[in-house]
């Protein structure tokens, strides 16, 4: 299994908010991960990440010098920040198969999260389903996520060209009448 990238701090049903373990190297928007809970792979894709202090009533100042140079000067700043990253849950593991729809339940809070394999990445993207789950969530950049999501799964399979006209081919299918979201999510996968 990879190495865990974050631990789950709320749950809803459709979707999860987590804090990463450091730092460095946050999830990308748009990246597949995975919490195990309850002997169950629960899949999210990654929609919103920020990085904030970890006092809810205490903002973070501008000290005007570069980043690695002030965590250089003042390593304390480091202890009172916090990455943390939101996804939509698109899928879970059915002792064995991976299904792209809501789970039965959502992962438990204080499960770990992890990035997807890429066999998990090639499953959850075969027939682009999950499209059609984040397109139904409220507040989503769904044109983004979608595009970068398809991207993704594309370099994961050697950015193979068939797949990229595929899926073409089924978000127009699967956002038949919405059409300017459809040409919209086109336009960003074929640059």
């Amino acid at each position: 299994m990879s190495e865990r990238i974050g631990e789950i701090i709320e749950v809803y049903t459709t979707r999860f908010l987590a804090q990463a373990d450091g730092l460095e190297n946050p999830p990308h928007f748009g990246s597949f991960v995975k919490a195990e809970s309850q002997g169950m792979a629960i899949y999210g894709l990654v929609y919103n990440v920020h990085e904030t202090s970890i006092d809810p009533n205490r903002r973070a100042v501008a000290f005007g010098i570069e980043r690695t140079e002030l965590f250089k000067r003042q390593p304390q700043i480091a202890e009172f920040l916090k990455i943390e990253f939101e996804a939509a849950i698109i899928g879970f593991n059915d002792a064995g198969y991976i299904r792209a729809y809501l789970p039965p339940f959502p992962p438990r809070i204080h499960s770990f999260i992890y990035p997807c394999e890429k066999q998990e990445v090639l499953d959850l993207t075969e027939d682009l389903e999950f499209i059609r789950s984040i397109n139904a969530l409220p507040g989503l950049p769904v044109e983004e996520l979608a595009a970068a999501s398809i991207r993704l799964a594309c370099s994961e399979r050697g950015n193979d060209r068939a797949f990229l006209v595929r899926a073409g081919q089924e978000i127009a299918q699967l956002l038949k009448e919405e059409y300017e979201k459809a040409r919209s999510i086109i336009r960003r996968i074929s640059d």
